[in-house]
């Protein structure tokens, strides 16, 4: 021990100092180097972390597209026409200039390569030879090919119309999921899109993405509220429409084509009232109802099978509370009367129903949709709009019930507790209630006296 003290003491203190000094400039030379290192490699070692221009993200907008079309891109999966864009290539950000790139910078190629999976799964462009505006939603999948169209009097881009009717068709599916009570992984992401836009559209962050746990044992279709998408096709050439049907669809037929209940489909193309944005809107809106019920709980259309009072009535219900007129119809006779005052119901309905004594119900609930007229059509929108008032939560009763092809009436028994006479007496009461005599907007319900 006393050796060791005699040798530490040896050492001078400028000596030590100076063993010192050495060990630090070398521990620092080192230490600068590994910074040198990892500033060099860039994001391989260390992430950048942008700058004022971007907002330390390292990524910008995409400048191609306006502010509006950043919300409308933010409310759907795929679009074609922005999958396209040569500077973004559908991921709607470019790497910012002014630096070396930031956090954000793995969403472009991450984002690019998933639309380019979608673009390459694409059938339709390929079958025409050309570039095809499609749009995928949560529920749907829809083809807008129709060029610029008349909104009043200004002409509306293709493209815009395209995100129109796809946020039309999501609010049908969005009041329908409501209605029914659905909470599926459509209905959920659905939300999402929205609250991304949203989020977007306020300059806010965008919400936090939380992934649920799938249940064991549960498979992923289940999860689900539909079966498939809906497709949803409108074409300016009628010739593209009569060619489209023949390939992908099996059918000779060069008029409009609905097929409900398994893999819903719908093509069209611009012809008579079809041929303006307003147009276009309010018929994929109603047909967007036909479809997403034919598709619900059963992969069947009851339509013909003793449903067509509800079927109608909600076609025409979810048109117009969206447009707040309803002027297309489900009528298989061209010879039928194609109109009923104008598309606008609550007041005439009213008086029909004052004066007529003869009751209703019991005709309606005979009839397929296709085989009624306008005015009764009109009629089960009537109905319809007195059950969402009144009696939401039987709707999802009503709909299982006729897709087991069970007989109206029972159905209707058993899930509101009220026979078919006593049900119509209700009904039109709440009309008589309700409805204006003129004009269109329902009337405020009286309060209680005290």
């Amino acid at each position: 021990m006393a050796s060791a003290e005699v040798t530490r003491l040896a050492i001078s203190p400028r000596k030590a100092w100076i063993a010192y000094a050495v060990k630090m400039k070398a521990l620092i030379q080192c230490l600068l180097a590994l910074f040198v290192l990892i500033f060099t490699m860039g994001p391989g070692l260390a992430q950048n972390d942008g700058c004022r221009k971007c907002d330390e993200r390292g990524v910008v907008l995409c400048k191609s597209h306006d502010d509006e079309m950043h919300v409308y891109e933010r409310q759907v999966l795929f679009c074609s026409v922005v999958a396209a864009c040569e500077d973004c290539l559908g991921a709607l950000l470019v790497d910012c200039k002014r630096c070396d790139g930031g956090p954000d910078s793995h969403l472009i190629p991450e984002r690019q390569a998933e639309v380019a999976e979608w673009m390459a799964e694409e059938r339709m462009s390929r079958y025409l030879g050309r570039p095809v505006p499609i749009v995928e939603t949560a529920h749907f999948e829809l083809i807008i090919d129709t060029g610029k169209l008349k909104d009043g009097k200004k002409r509306i881009d293709g493209h815009e119309i395209m995100h129109r009717v796809a946020n039309d068709v999501e609010e049908v599916a969005r009041l329908l999921g409501g209605h029914y009570g659905l909470s599926g992984s459509e209905s959920k992401q659905a939300a999402r899109l929205q609250a991304v836009a949203r989020a977007f559209a306020a300059e806010e962050e965008p919400p936090t993405v939380e992934v649920e746990p799938q249940t064991e044992g549960v498979p992923a279709a289940l999860a689900k509220d539909y079966f498939s998408k809906m497709r949803m096709w409108i074409w300016n050439d009628p010739e593209d429409h009569a060619n489209v049907m023949a390939k992908f669809l099996g059918s000779s037929s060069t008029g409009d084509f609905k097929m409900l209940g398994k893999d819903p489909v719908f093509s069209v193309w611009t012809e008579k009232d079809f041929a303006t944005v307003p147009g276009v809107r309010r018929l994929f809106t109603h047909n967007a109802s036909h479809m997403l019920l034919s598709n619900l709980y059963r992969m069947l259309w009851t339509g013909d099978l003793g449903g067509g009072w509800l079927d109608a009535g909600a076609g025409h219900w979810y048109e117009y509370k969206i447009h707040e007129t309803s002027l297309n119809y489900c009528i298989e006779e061209a010879t039928a009367a194609l109109d009923f005052h104008g598309g606008v119901w609550r007041a005439p309905i009213r008086r029909w129903l004052q004066k007529e004594e003869k009751r209703f119900l019991p005709i309606l609930l005979k009839k397929n949709t296709g085989a009624m007229e306008l005015p009764e059509q009109a009629l089960c929108w009537s109905f319809y709009d007195f059950l969402v008032a009144n009696h939401v939560e039987v709707l999802p009763l009503l709909q299982k019930g006729l897709k087991e092809k069970r007989d109206a009436r029972e159905v209707i028994a058993e899930a509101l507790g009220m026979q078919l006479l006593p049900l119509e007496d209700a009904w039109r009461e709440w009309v008589a209630a309700t409805y204006p005599l003129k004009g269109d907007k329902p009337k405020e319900p009286k309060k209680p006296k005290r």
